[in-house]
């Protein structure tokens, strides 16, 4: 499963594309693309998503 997760340093938002990946027993989630500072709009998350599944 691909998303797009948010995470907060030193104040500052930055948006990252991650996908779930099953290692054994744990989910591990994995960094595919830096998005930068600005919220991609859904357009944009819909045509990385096809990228990558």
């Amino acid at each position: 499963m691909v998303y797009v997760r948010e995470k907060k340093v030193k104040g500052r938002t930055y948006y990252y594309l991650v996908k779930s990946v099953r290692n054994g027993p744990r989910v591990n989630q994995v960094n595919l693309e830096y998005l930068g500072s600005v919220k991609p709009s859904v357009k944009d998350v819909r045509e990385m998503r096809k990228k990558y599944e």
